[in-house]
Parts: C-alpha cells; structure tokens; sequence
C-alpha cells in the first residue's frame, strides 16, 4: 500500500475498501444475493403497478396476473437472501466473541497501517478534514431530521408496518383501501432513506474516528519530541 499519495477522502475510502473483509467478512452480501435483491426488487415493483392502475382505470384479469408473477418473483428472489440473512446472524450470535476476537486481530494492523499513512498528513489538513466530516455530518442529520423527523429510531418497523398492510390484502389486493397504499408506499420509501442515511453516518463518523485519531497520535508525538 503506497504511503506518498495526498491527503483526500477519495485516498481514503480507497484504502478502507482495500482491507480485506476478514472473519466478518461473512455478514457481506455476495455479488449472487445482490443480484437477487435486485430481481426481488424488480418484482415488487411489477405487483406494485397494478395496484396504482386499477384507480385509474376498470379492473381488468391481467392485473390480477401481474400481482401474481410480481409477488411470486419477489418471494423467490427474496427468500434464499433472508434464509442467508438469518443463518448469519444465528451464526454469528453463537459464536460472537470468537469471531470479534479474530476480526479485531485480522483488522488491527491494516488499520495500523492506514493510520501510520494519515499521521505522515499535515496536521492542518488533518484538521480541515476533520471539520468537513463534522460539517456533512451535521447536514447529514439535519436533512434526516427534516425528512424522518425522530421516525429514524424505529428501524426496519416501517418497512414491516408496510408489509403488513399489503399482505392482510392478499386475499383481494385489487380492492386494497387507497389511504393503506399511500401509507404503504410512504412507509417504504421512509424506510429507504432511513437506511441510506444511517449508512452514510455511519461511514462519517468512522472517517471522523479515523481522523481525530491520527490528530491526537501526531499530538502524542509531538509532545513527546518537545
């Protein structure tokens, strides 16, 4: 891993996604189940669409089918990555301090190595980084605040408040109440930002770890050369 390149937070990410996943390496959903999330995507969205049809226009055999095949695609896609997702995390839970253990050994001397490259940054730069993560950091949660109010606590609730209403309309989803699918819709898409900005602050505030970190450790060292 080079140790001249310049400071910058496309540097940086570079050499995170460059450490290898380790232990953990298996809560990583692979390039197959990625594709199946898309495919399971897809096909809510087909049985989505006639729902929003048939309140513009008369209801129609067809539109019927396409529930049918949107949902069947979406339960066959969907359902291996939530098995995946549930052997995981048993898995995991089981044997949770071994598997710690090992990833924070696996971790600690890459990120002794991305540390040792940032302590080598000028102290300013450092600094100015600093700032501009706490800075996107805090219009990260003002823009979160402004679209999910304090909603970004409930968790993965939203999106099974949705499911709920869509399934306890299985039986006739045509006739599905209109208030019960915008409440749907809307709960799915809050449930989407949610998830996309938790991401995102968690990806901050490890970049502000990382830097207050390499602050303090040329701090050390220069009290230590005085």
């Amino acid at each position: 891993m080079p140790t001249n390149d310049a400071l910058s937070f496309t540097e940086l990410e570079r050499r995170l996604r460059a450490v290898p996943d380790g232990p953990a390496g298996i809560l990583n959903t692979p390039p197959l189940y990625r594709i199946a999330n898309m495919v399971g995507g897809a096909g809510l969205v087909v049985a989505l669409i006639p729902l929003v049809l048939v309140r513009l226009i008369p209801a129609a055999p067809w539109m019927i089918t396409m529930v049918q095949i949107g949902f069947s695609v979406m339960v066959v896609a969907w359902l291996p990555v939530y098995v995946r997702q549930l052997w995981t995390l048993v898995a995991s839970m089981w044997r949770w301090r071994q598997e710690q253990a090992e990833q924070l050994d696996h971790d600690r001397p890459e990120f002794e190595a991305i540390m040792t490259w940032l302590c080598q940054q000028p102290t300013d730069a450092l600094a100015e980084c600093q700032r501009m993560v706490a800075l996107a950091h805090r219009q990260l949660m003002a823009k979160l605040g402004l679209l999910a109010g304090g909603l970004d606590r409930l968790g993965v609730l939203p999106a099974l408040v949705a499911a709920y209403l869509f399934l306890r309309n299985v039986g006739d989803i045509l006739d599905m109440p209109t208030w019960e699918l915008l409440i749907a819709a809307f709960l799915i898409l809050l449930w989407l930002i949610i998830v996309a900005a938790t991401l995102m602050r968690i990806r901050l505030q490890f970049y502000e770890a990382l830097l207050s970190e390499a602050l303090m450790a040329k701090t050390r060292s220069g009290a230590v050369a005085q």
